[in-house]
């Protein structure tokens, strides 16, 4: 026999894709060599059952839509597997009919693309942070280019009151006996309020300024040691708990951190319960690059690799999605006299450092924001 007569069989067997065969009810009828060593699976295991037996039903689940497809047009379409291992597929799936046109089965050719969806997944992950970082900066340079304006035209107000009170200590003695007091009250009102705002400013200034860093193995326990005195300043001892790994250790540049953390605690703080718990826990994490459903704990466009995850915690009253969608843009708040920086600026640290940040809040359950922030030392 020549090498153009090679019998079908042959040609499958060396075909470098997965090709199966199912009945109408999903029971295997065939697998090629192909599959089996794509999944590991001896070919016993799959012949005369279905997908719930060998993959479990959640997965069967997704392959059984397009197996079904199958019987009324050909399906081409990329199918996500988790288990034993996770991969991807390119798979065409089309009816086999018998002599008398009847469908008898379904028949599918899949190609293993893990390597380019991954590729393409670490790509868009890559322009998503580009992206973010892109906003967090044009953010900041607007915001503290607005606060650099207002400092300027608050200080020139500053001076008019300034003046304005000076000029009320010499009110004529036969003015109104209580003008001198009333115009000294409304003055000093005003004069407060002006310096409550040059605190606001100064807090948007710092918050926008940038100072590019190395980033380094910093000790977590080191940070809390530096910042707990001020923690304790917005939240009673009592009613802060920590629960913190002793030799976690995140790549970061350092300077900003405390500031950070002290403004998520007091967003956890300054709920409307007065008796509020605040909890700061860390542990070790691994983000996975799976193509399974990710765990909603686990942010998106975040590289795989490990991380520190920082959890600030509150069981207050929890925020509804309509303030949970705004809660990181700057200059967004809800409570009275705040600049709507914090979270900003938590958000736009995690990104200069490689990380993430994740907020999880619902009405009634408190908040957890979740700083994730690449490990150290994990080699």
């Amino acid at each position: 026999m020549s090498e153009m007569q090679l019998p079908a069989g042959a040609i499958i067997d060396a075909a470098p894709a997965s090709i199966y065969v199912k009945d109408l009810e999903g029971r295997y009828l065939y697998v090629s060599p192909g599959v089996v060593a794509q999944t590991g699976i001896p070919p016993e295991q799959y012949l005369g059952h279905t997908d719930v037996d060998v993959f479990g039903p959640e997965q069967a689940a997704r392959l059984r839509k397009n197996d079904q497809r199958a019987l009324t047009e050909q399906v081409d379409e990329v199918e996500f597997f988790d288990k034993p291992v996770d991969v991807v597929y390119r798979s065409r799936k089309f009816a086999l009919r018998g002599a008398d046109g009847q469908i008898y089965a379904t028949c599918g050719i899949s190609l293993d693309v893990t390597a380019g969806y991954r590729a393409e997944q670490a790509q868009r992950v890559a322009e998503r942070r580009l992206a973010q970082l892109q906003i967090v900066d044009s953010l900041g340079r607007f915001a503290g280019g607005m606060a650099h304006d207002l400092k300027n035209a608050l200080t020139a107000v500053r001076s008019l009151i300034e003046l304005a009170i000076e000029d009320a200590v010499q009110v004529p003695s036969d003015a109104p006996p209580d003008l001198r007091g009333r115009l000294l009250e409304v003055l000093g009102e005003a004069q407060q309020a002006t310096l409550r705002s040059a605190d606001q400013i100064a807090t948007m200034l710092t918050a926008t300024q940038y100072r590019r860093s190395e980033r380094t193995a910093t000790p977590l326990a080191a940070i809390l040691d530096r910042v707990r005195p001020l923690l304790v300043t917005v939240q009673p001892a009592h009613r802060l708990v920590e629960d913190v790994h002793p030799d976690l250790r995140m790549l970061i540049a350092e300077g900003e951190i405390e500031q950070v953390l002290l403004n998520l605690v007091t967003n956890a703080a300054e709920t409307t319960h007065d008796d509020v718990r605040v909890t700061i826990r860390a542990r070790a994490v691994v983000a996975e690059n799976t193509f399974s459903d990710v765990s909603s704990a686990q942010p998106p466009a975040l590289e795989p690799g490990h991380y520190v995850c920082l959890d600030v915690i509150d069981d207050g009253p929890g925020m509804p999605p309509e303030v949970l969608e705004r809660a990181a843009h700057p200059l967004f708040t809800t409570k009275r006299g705040g600049s709507g920086l914090g979270l900003w600026s938590a958000q736009a640290f995690a990104l200069r450092n490689h990380g993430q940040l994740a907020i999880r809040s619902e009405p009634g359950t408190g908040t957890t924001v979740s700083l994730w922030l690449p490990a150290a030392d994990t080699g």
